[in-house]
């Protein structure tokens, strides 16, 4: 009885400050690795976004559940954590932006079109490289600072030693309110999909699905699965996004290419398929409810 006692009692350490604890290792390990290449590659600046985005999905939840004085010290920490996932993303924005690029110059017609898209595409170039160079100093930075010798203490204190039953109502509350914003920007999606709100829809459909598989480690019972449909969505949705940065920025001249015609034809081929995922894939429909605690 006293094991069983335990198993549940209010000073049990729970999953989320192991996990968290995990999760700061490995991003410090990513950063020492991205700040001693001189040329990171895209698959290791994919790592470090998706586990700087991870940390600080955990780092708000914990801060829900520390004291005032913890919660000031823990905000310091993890806007340093989201500066580093924004520059990350920046850099990881011009790599794509150049592989697509790269999979129209066919298109181009040779001459002056395709001594543009050349030109334009050294540039976007250039600006990855200067933002890779701006992030490997910010990580060394970041590190001579001891960010990640905070994070870990920032653990040791009360907010990691929380109740199962206390983390489990967390997740429970933060898969709720996150389910629910994510059921009202599909709705608005569907009503009008304008470029901010399929962007909008995308960001909430990211951030449903990292707090699932944040749930699914730190506490199984609490995971839920995510139908394939919806991981679909997204990727189409980022794809379309993608395209719509892309074009967005492109330069007058620029825009009456043969090439960017065809990224515009793409552009609105993608957008029709997810405006028609969008009838089919109902957030409330297929995401199970929360597990059932009463048990």
């Amino acid at each position: 009885m006293a094991e069983a006692g335990r198993a549940e009692g209010p000073t049990t350490p729970s999953g989320l400050g192991p996990e968290l604890a995990r999760l700061i290792d490995r991003v410090a390990a990513r950063s020492a690795s991205v700040g001693r290449a001189p040329r990171p590659s895209a698959a290791s600046l994919h790592g470090l976004h998706r586990d700087l985005r991870r940390l600080h999905l955990g780092f708000s939840m914990l801060k829900n559940l520390a004291s005032t004085a913890d919660r000031a010290r823990l905000d310091s920490l993890d806007r340093r954590v989201r500066r580093l996932a924004q520059l990350v993303g920046q850099v990881r924005d011009r790599d794509v932006a150049v592989e697509i690029l790269q999979g129209v110059e066919h298109v181009a017609r040779p001459g002056p079109e395709r001594e543009r898209l050349d030109r334009y595409r050294g540039r976007l170039r250039d600006d990855a490289h200067i933002g890779r160079e701006l992030l490997r100093a910010r990580l060394r930075s970041e590190t001579d600072a001891r960010l990640f010798e905070e994070l870990r203490s920032a653990l040791g204190g009360r907010p990691a030693r929380l109740s199962s039953t206390g983390v489990r109502r967390l997740l429970d509350e933060h898969q709720g309110r996150l389910h629910r914003k994510l059921v009202a920007a599909h709705r608005k999606a569907r009503r009008r999909p304008s470029m901010d709100r399929l962007h909008r829809l995308r960001i909430r459909v990211r951030r449903f699905r990292q707090l699932i598989d944040l749930a699914a480690t730190v506490d199984p019972p609490a995971g839920r699965p995510v139908a394939g449909a919806l991981r679909r969505l997204q990727q189409e949705l980022g794809h379309l996004h993608d395209l719509d940065v892309l074009l967005a920025g492109l330069e007058p001249s620029l825009r009456k290419s043969r090439w960017a015609e065809q990224l515009g034809a793409e552009r609105r081929a993608v957008r029709r398929s997810v405006v028609d995922a969008l009838e089919m894939v109902r957030p409330r429909r297929l995401l199970p409810s929360p597990p059932d605690r009463t048990g």
